[in-house]
């Protein structure tokens, strides 16, 4: 369905129920060459195994705009062996916060290496609303969320020979609401699927845009 017409005819369609249908590869990606400068630097993580490890860069520029220009999107890796990388992908620029999912674990790993890390905001209704928010075209001609063209490190082959995304705009199209019993889609709850990439944008846009609107429980060990 969606995903072949994406990954394997490079079309871009989206699924029945989409959940971002603000999105436009027109509006919404650029080059890294049109990126005004960022103030502010920022990472954010979903860990994984067999699912997809995300790891993304984010820009934001002087109006507030962010800019995913840079992402690692790999599965069968440790974050053992990862996070060296992340450090060293991150070389010469300030970061001003690292964001990750919630698995103690793994933080603490990252936190061995010198990368301190954020609990991420994960409710998933007001960050799917944020993020929405922010892929709407402004007044000024322009959406407050984009996505530089080329940002990945490197693809991961396993993922490419099982014809999976392999990246966050690989998602985005097929990124869609469960359906009741009579077809309506559920506008509370993705369906649970091939999200990785989405899931790791809607937390930095949760962690930027909210605020003291959702409260999270952040372990003592991570103070």
């Amino acid at each position: 369905g969606v995903m072949k017409d994406r990954l394997v005819d490079g079309k871009w369609v989206q699924a029945e129920g989409a959940i971002y249908d603000e999105f436009d590869p027109e509006i919404h990606m650029i080059d890294m060459g049109k990126c005004p400068p960022f103030i502010k630097r920022y990472r954010v993580v979903d860990f994984g195994y067999s699912n997809p490890f995300v790891c993304q860069w984010w820009g934001e520029d002087a109006d507030g705009r962010l800019y995913r220009y840079r992402e690692i999107y790999v599965t069968k890796k440790l974050v053992e062996d990862l996070t060296p990388r992340i450090i060293l992908f991150s070389k010469d620029e300030k970061i001003d916060y690292t964001v990750a999912d919630h698995d103690a674990e793994d933080r603490a790993t990252m936190q061995k290496h010198g990368i301190h890390t954020q609990a991420a905001k994960k409710d998933v209704s007001p960050g799917i609303q944020a993020v929405k928010a922010r892929l709407k075209v402004q007044p000024d001609g322009k959406p407050r969320l984009y996505f530089v063209r080329g940002a990945l490190v490197e693809p991961d082959p396993l993922l490419e020979d099982e014809k999976k995304p392999t990246c966050t705009e690989d998602e985005i199209t097929g990124y869609a609401w469960k359906k009741y019993p009579d077809g309506k889609p559920n506008k509370e709850e993705p369906v649970k699927i091939n999200d990785h990439g989405c899931d790791t944008t809607r937390y930095m846009v949760a962690h930027v845009d909210l605020k003291g609107k959702i409260e999270v429980m952040e372990s003592p060990f991570f103070n």
